[in-house]
């Protein structure tokens, strides 16, 4: 691009003030300028990439729920042809590596990132794009002029009508204005015009004047082509009128040589400046044109003198052989040697059947008799000849017998001709013809007017199985545009188009096939995967919202425990006035009811305490039915279909009838005017063959339990928010919106997934599916709450708690019973106490989670081994899930926030006295 040309720049940033920092770095390049298009979001980001209006676009690696790579490939898979800059804010090897693998131009860091480096970079970017272009697109040049001289060559017609075939070739590819081709006259010494070719329909091109260039012969017959840069003033080029009317500026010319014989010349006049990379491309197809004339010219020559007979046979690549009536070689000439690999000499007086492949000689041999017996005047058989080598070499036999005077055996005589180059095409031929018919996705063709040329029994089978009466409706409404954008000369192929029918999304590939003029469409039933991806963006959506949650959660624990603590500790002062008792027992009802909600969300983000053991099913359920009608009402009929012999599950009672209540209150609500709820049961096996309806669905031996209503039922919408928390359709005061979640965290806990199904005024069903065990069911057990009284101690406690507020509520609470408290905000500060008291301490009460790097698990780590017998106590405002194996140790336990003053002095004593 030139300084004065504006680069169109696609910034796709979230963070605004990235985005103001990268802006200004493009205001300080001096050397062009930049117009800048910012977008913040995913979606809207891939969308512009895959229309192309951008020069080069810059993408931040990390975009919320999704990262820069993600984008940069669905950006490429759309079709995105601009170069694509990766920013990201530190330098990850991992993720240079994998972006350029994935088709980045460039990786920048943003910390280093200044105004020339950026230039520099989209320069390059743009630059090498340009490049690559150019590239495909001479390659694709120079491939299409060699097949079509190529099949050129192998036509049927006249010398003279190939040779200007060839001409028009020179001309279309290498950019000519006039091409000529001429044959050499070995005897003279001349060279003879054969075929002239004009481009652009200028009327002095068309004219039978014969353009004139002085050549050496003795230069083109010793292989040595001509270039003129430059023809205007060149003595070599005598017509200058004739060059300067139709602005002729260069000139090559590519001597046509077979063993070092001149065979003719091709020449080629352009408007544009030829270099050597013209002489090349000439080159290329040099040898071919060459052996065409030189057999066409054998040919006509065929009743020419013996001398020119023989000249031609000894130098034609056919082999031209003689038998004599036993079938004994009695003549092969040179090419015999080229084609098996035997000398001539060694194989004169040889029988034929020696050189045929085994598998082929009692067919050939056959063939060979009927002429032997003159049976027939003359045949051909394609058979197979051994090779000095030990391979074989496909050829096609002409065979016709030998006249002799009366009725004596003459022989027969004939050509052997090496096909098997066309062998080996046919036989690919035949396997790539197999590859559309039986393909198991749709394949279409279309030519240049888009017409349906071809299309395989699958795209029928569709057709048919869509309600499609016409094939053809399967393609995309614009596919005519398609094919003649496609054919219109871009080397690139059209993007894929998806196309919806019959509730199926078919996905379509077009590949262009310029020298046949037809398009090949392929299709891909891609209903499935659109599917599993929307199921895969919606549950990586919920992941991070359970994220969210659950840190919530953490946060607001540690605001209850001190609300809960200090307020417990007021209502037990005696001789309070009821002024004040009453509103301290509200704040108190309050906290609670808040630390239910909390408890909530740690089940939907699955950071809840579990205790699974194995049970039945059907157990559970069964034990619900009565509660569960009481909770129905009079109006709602439950039906439990709870067939025997499931296997067992591992899970959480109480976790599993909080799913159960939660989705019968929910069945009820939507039942407003009565109806009924459907319990049932049932085992399913998932296979690696079974198809997925969901993408946490994998292979495996599962409980579904199902729960059906007849309710008002629910929406799309609806439906893509049921289990996000707080979301809810209800009235407000009606409901928390937590319900669906807490079913959604406990069932991702116990390593299910949840189906759905759901349309307004027809009612809902929760398929849950729960792996299943093969481990014994156990007996329940119950865990009620200690009856002993709490009691203090002298003990030395080591508090550790990084909110300053809680950690005092604690020291306090502690305090009242007479423990000796020394407190640490951090796990560094924790040590250094640990150290100033010598080691003199009997219980750590440390939280979980902390700042400076030191978690409480490190800090209990390193402290135990100082001194093994110290106890140690963890409290975090998730659940234990988070110490992993070590809550079930004697001296250690957990404490979840919020805890009131008692519980806190209950667990010391217990762990103290363990």
């Amino acid at each position: 691009m030139t300084p004065r040309e504006a680069i169109r720049v696609l910034l796709v940033e979230d963070d605004e003030d990235d985005y103001v920092l990268t802006t200004s770095l493009f205001s300080e390049i001096r050397d062009a300028a930049f117009q800048v298009e910012w977008l913040k979001h995913f979606s809207p980001a891939l969308e512009a990439m895959a229309a192309n209006r951008h020069d080069v676009c810059l993408i931040d690696y990390r975009l919320g729920a999704q990262t820069g790579l993600d984008l940069l490939r669905a950006a490429l898979e759309r079709g995105c042809k601009a170069p694509i800059i990766l920013l990201t804010g530190q330098g990850e090897q991992e993720v240079d590596i994998a972006a350029i693998k994935a088709g980045a131009a460039d990786y920048l860091i943003k910390g280093r990132l200044d105004s020339g480096l950026l230039g520099r970079s989209i320069r390059y970017a743009i630059e090498r794009q340009h490049a690559a272009e150019r590239a495909r697109a001479e390659q694709a040049r120079l491939a299409a002029f060699g097949a079509d001289v190529g099949l050129t060559l192998t036509r049927r017609d006249s010398l003279d009508s190939i040779l200007l075939r060839c001409a028009a070739a020179l001309n279309r590819y290498l950019h000519g204005a006039l091409a000529g081709i001429w044959t050499h006259d070995p005897e003279d010494r001349t060279l003879k015009l054969r075929a002239l070719s004009c481009s652009g329909g200028s009327a002095a091109l068309t004219t039978a004047t014969e353009p004139r260039v002085n050549w050496d012969l003795q230069q083109l017959a010793a292989g040595h082509p001509l270039l003129i840069p430059q023809v205007v003033g060149d003595a070599r080029v005598p017509d200058q009128d004739w060059v300067k009317a139709e602005g002729i500026v260069s000139y090559a010319g590519y001597p046509l040589r077979l063993e070092d014989r001149l065979v003719g010349l091709m020449s080629l006049f352009a408007r544009t400046r030829l270099t050597e990379a013209t002489i090349q491309e000439m080159a290329s197809v040099a040898n071919g044109i060459a052996l065409c004339i030189e057999r066409k010219r054998a040919d006509e020559a065929r009743d020419a003198s013996e001398f020119k007979y023989r000249s031609v046979v000894e130098n034609v690549k056919e082999v031209i052989f003689q038998m004599d009536a036993t079938g004994r070689w009695t003549f092969l000439n040179p090419a015999w040697t080229e084609t098996t690999g035997f000398a001539v000499r060694d194989s004169i007086g040889r029988h034929f059947l020696e050189f045929i492949h085994p598998e082929d000689r009692e067919q050939h041999c056959e063939v060979i008799k009927e002429i032997l017996k003159r049976e027939k005047s003359d045949t051909r058989d394609e058979t197979r000849y051994l090779t000095r080598n030990g391979s074989f070499r496909w050829v096609e036999v002409y065979i016709q017998p030998i006249l002799s005077p009366g009725d004596g055996p003459g022989g027969a005589s004939g050509t052997l001709r090496d096909i098997t180059e066309r062998k080996y095409a046919e036989a690919e031929i035949r396997k790539l013809a197999a590859f559309p018919r039986f393909n198991p996705n749709p394949v279409m063709e279309l030519d240049a007017d888009g017409l349906l040329t071809y299309l395989n029994d699958a795209a029928r089978r569709m057709a048919e199985t869509l309600g499609a009466t016409d094939p053809r409706t399967l393609l995309p409404p614009q596919v005519t545009d398609i094919v003649r954008r496609g054919l219109g000369g871009d080397p690139s192929p059209p993007p894929p188009v998806q196309v919806t029918l019959g509730g199926r999304t078919l996905s379509w590939s077009f590949f262009p096939i310029p020298s046949s003029q037809v398009v090949h469409c392929y299709g891909t039933d891609i209903t499935e995967r659109l599917s599993l991806e929307a199921q895969l963006r919606q549950s990586q959506k919920m992941e991070s919202i359970g994220q969210l949650a659950a840190g919530v959660a953490h946060d607001f624990n540690n605001i209850l425990t001190i609300i809960q603590g200090h307020t417990d500790r007021l209502l037990a002062q005696p001789g309070l006035s009821g002024a004040v008792l009453e509103p301290l027992r509200q704040v108190a009802e309050a906290a609670r009811r808040a630390s239910t909600l909390t408890r909530q969300l740690l089940m939907f983000s699955r950071k809840q305490v579990m205790q699974p053991r194995v049970l039945e099913i059907n157990g559970i359920l069964a034990n619900m039915t009565k509660m569960l009608q009481r909770l129905l009402g009079d109006d709602v009929a439950l039906d439990a279909q709870l067939p025997a012999g499931l296997p067992p599950i591992e899970a959480d009672a109480g976790m599993i009838e909080q799913v159960v209540m939660n989705l019968a209150v929910n069945a009820r609500d939507a039942m407003s005017k009565g109806g009924r709820l459907t319990l049932a049961t049932r085992e399913t096996i998932i296979d690696t063959s079974s198809p997925r309806s969901h993408a946490d669905a994998r292979p495996g031996r599962f409980v579904c339990l199902s729960v059906t209503d007849t309710g008002c039922g629910m929406s799309p919408a609806t439906l893509e928010r049921i289990f996000e928390p707080f979301f809810t359709t209800k009235e407000v005061g009606k409901g928390t919106g937590l319900g669906l979640a807490t079913v959604y965290g406990i069932v991702k806990q116990h390593q299910g997934w949840i189906e759905v199904q759901s349309r307004p005024e027809h009612g809902t069903t929760f398929h849950i599916f729960l792996p299943a065990t093969d481990k014994p069911v156990e007996a329940a057990t119950e865990r009620g709450p200690s009856a002993q009284p709490v009691s203090g101690g002298q003990e030395t406690i080591l508090l550790v708690e990084d909110e300053p507020v809680l950690r005092e509520l604690a020291r306090l609470i502690l305090g009242d019973y007479h423990y000796r408290v020394l407190e640490a905000g951090t796990g560094h500060e924790a040590i250094r106490v640990f150290e100033e008291h010598g080691g003199a301490i009997d219980l750590l009460l440390t939280d979980m989670v902390m700042p400076e790097g030191m978690t409480g698990r490190e800090l209990a780590d390193t402290l135990r081994a100082r001194r093994p017998q110290l106890k140690v106590i963890f409290t975090s405002g998730y659940s234990a899930d988070v110490m992993g194996g070590e809550g079930d140790r004697d001296d250690i336990r957990f404490l979840q926030k919020p805890y009131p003053p008692p519980l806190l002095a209950r667990t010391v004593r217990e762990c103290l006295d363990m």
